[in-house]
């Protein structure tokens, strides 16, 4: 039999031949719901086993759930609903808009009297659409990397929703957010589809902020002031690893107190850096929440989400620290279909990397 999508409806007892095939079956039960339960012994090979019967099953509409339990495991078999698809054109109109705040705001920048001093040779126009294109660069690559791995793993998503900033206010955009439209399969994958978002657009940041730090420009604070005046300027903490390309590049010098002057490119690469500071932090609901997760247990894991919290006040962001407890405590967690097989060991590895790109990233001035 066939469903109006084309999908093969399995039967009750076809439904527990496919499971036979990768598990031995202790005993198994309709239940109330329509799902189908089974206890099923533990294996060996259960990490291999249950991807197999996921692939299986998800091509006849149907989902399982492998869940702890002694002396058996359980494991669920029922109906999958498809959640709704993407909408392009709330897609299209949110990356216009975006790029739209963008480019306003980066000719604020090019445009602006300061920049006329420090840059008097350079073109509005191009600084302009640098400044647009390595945003969206950034950004756009950090969920481009979700997304890929996500197809990857042979999982659905939507695509990117960028979410326009304001102009002139410093924060042009407030990034970008790719939604699962179903749920993760183990750990693994967990832990995959939220490692390559932030390692794209960290690695998109590095190269912006190479260029970035080449055309930012130093001076002492005798000729800052001299230039600018003593009234109040805005200040920034530049992330650890900008303040060692500075060093790197001779920007700065230890000698002497300095001031650099950010250009547009490179105050592009510090907020890609500080996106990437704030999201592999070990917090629940970011990318560094689905990555410790596949590492912590539950209890590990509301510790490592109260610690990012205070780590977010710490370094000023008061606001999203206080979202992320809000929504944090409380809430259901949304676990992987198979709860049972453990994170592999070269991950587990690859996470103390990703511990290290969270340090580079933070804003620590040197």
């Amino acid at each position: 039999m066939q469903s109006s999508d084309g999908q093969n409806i399995l039967g009750y007892e076809e439904i527990t031949k496919e499971v036979s095939k990768n598990f031995t079956i202790i005993d198994y039960f309709l239940r109330s719901d329509g799902a189908v339960e089974y206890k099923v012994m533990k294996t060996e090979n259960i990490k291999e086993n249950f991807l197999s019967l996921w692939s299986t099953l998800k091509k006849s509409g149907y989902i399982p759930v492998l869940r702890k339990g002694e002396p058996y495991l359980t494991l669920y078999v029922a109906p999958y609903i498809k959640r709704k698809k993407y909408s392009y054109k709330m897609g299209v109109t949110l990356l216009a808009a975006t790029m739209a705040s963008l480019l306003i705001d980066g000719w604020v920048r090019a445009s602006s009297s300061t920049s006329q001093k420090i840059f008097p040779e350079w073109n509005p126009i191009v600084v302009t659409l640098s400044y647009a294109l390595a945003f969206i660069g950034i950004l756009g690559l950090h969920e481009v990397g979700h997304l890929v791995m996500s197809r990857k793993r042979g999982l659905s998503s939507t695509m990117p929703y960028f979410i326009p900033g304001i102009p002139g206010s410093g924060v042009p955009t407030f990034g970008a957010v790719i939604f699962a439209t179903e749920p993760m399969v183990n750990k693994d994958t967990q832990f995959d589809i939220g490692l390559l978002g932030p390692i794209s657009g960290f690695i998109v940041a590095v190269f912006v902020s190479f260029l970035g730090v080449l055309t930012s420009v130093p001076m002492t604070l005798e000729e800052f002031t001299k230039l600018f005046g003593a009234g109040e300027t805005s200040f920034v903490d530049v992330p650890l690893i900008m303040n060692l390309m500075l060093i790197g590049t001779g920007k700065v010098s230890a000698s002497q107190q300095m001031v650099v002057i950010l250009s547009p490119l490179a105050y592009a690469a510090w907020f890609g850096f500080l996106i990437t500071f704030l999201n592999t932090l070990p917090a629940w609901q970011l990318d560094g929440g689905h990555m410790s997760r596949s590492v912590l247990n539950e209890r590990q894991q509301r510790i490592a989400t109260l610690l990012s919290a205070v780590i977010m006040a710490l370094f000023g962001f008061l606001l999203m620290a206080m979202l992320i407890l809000f929504l944090s405590f409380g809430q259901n967690e949304i676990k992987p279909l198979d709860e049972v097989s453990p994170l592999s060991r070269s991950r587990k590895l690859v996470y103390g990397l990703v511990l290290v790109v969270t340090i580079l990233c933070a804003p620590i001035p040197l």
